[in-house]
């Protein structure tokens, strides 16, 4: 192999890397011995060094991030739809997906993606009170010093690091960047990533003749 390489130049920095193209696709998958349906409904996100992660980072708690979140309150508490609700973020370092996990029943199916997406309009539409941004803060600060306890755990935040950024952050500076969002970063990202157009679903289970097109995830 070496013959073959060692006459070349050097040919400078390489070529920059170029984020993935995504898809938005609708997919549906008839699984019989399934009991429930599964959704995962997604959208692209921020990768992981980017600027405005932080904001990112506190929209997701207040969405789908724990049983205070709006989609636990409303799908499960509220309206009984599903036992698991939730949403997680998925950041890489040339892209990031946000999505959505639900299990539910082919009845209540249809409902729950709708919930879902009328979640985003509210998001894109009304401005998120002080008060919730402040309950999603303060569970994602929690969060990130209970994360922080084991040493496994601290060994691969400073290897992350590390790769990301070539620097150290000190805990008290991502509480600083966990701070320093406000409720106008949450309702402009939410504007940028629930675009109907980049909403991908997936749907498995017994569906039983269930369908659902792109015009049922108008937000």
């Amino acid at each position: 192999m070496r013959q073959h390489f060692e006459s070349l130049s050097p040919n400078g920095s390489p070529p920059p890397d170029q984020a993935p193209a995504t898809h938005a696709r609708i997919a549906l998958r008839n699984k019989k011995s399934l009991e429930q349906v599964h959704l995962c409904l997604g959208v692209p996100s921020y990768p992981l060094p980017h600027e405005e992660r932080f904001a990112c980072y506190v929209l997701n708690t207040l969405l789908g991030g724990g049983m205070s979140s709006r989609l636990f309150q409303n799908i499960r508490e509220r309206q009984g739809l599903a036992y698991a609700v939730f949403s997680e973020l998925s950041p890489y370092r040339d892209t990031g997906c946000l999505s959505i996990y639900a299990g539910t029943s082919v009845e209540s199916a249809r409902q729950v993606v709708e919930s879902i997406t009328k979640e985003f309009l509210q998001l894109k539409q009304e401005p998120v009170h002080d008060e919730e941004v402040r309950r999603a803060k303060d569970h994602l600060k929690g969060s990130l010093m209970l994360s922080l306890e084991s040493t496994s755990s601290r060994m691969s935040n400073l290897a992350r690091q590390e790769m990301y950024f070539g620097r150290f952050f000190s805990l008290d500076e991502l509480v600083e960047s966990i701070e320093q969002v406000h409720a106008a970063d949450v309702q402009r990202i939410a504007q940028q990533f629930f675009d109907p157009r980049q909403i991908a679903l997936t749907v498995l289970g017994n569906l039983d003749g269930f369908k659902i097109g792109r015009e049922d995830l108008v937000c």
